[in-house]
């Protein structure tokens, strides 16, 4: 998108170099993986609670941290 000259780019990653978008993408598949040995471990190992209690907030915080790592760049 142009504006008087200036080029505008409205996605949030476009700022990023692609060694920090390759790190994002690599972050974010180990804890997806991360996520699914949890919910493989806790009931094969009958553990008491379920597996949302960790999965959940790993992905709360995860995300938070992404969306301030992406939009508060100096």
């Amino acid at each position: 998108m142009y504006f008087a000259g200036v080029k505008i780019n409205l996605h949030p990653l476009a700022g990023l170099s692609r060694l920090e978008r390759w790190l994002l993408g690599t972050v974010w598949l180990v804890i997806a993986l991360k996520c699914l040995a949890v919910n493989w471990a806790i009931p094969h190992y009958n553990v008491p609670i379920a597996p949302w209690v960790v999965i959940g907030p790993t992905l709360f915080f995860a995300a938070v941290v992404t969306v301030i790592w992406v939009t508060h760049r100096e």
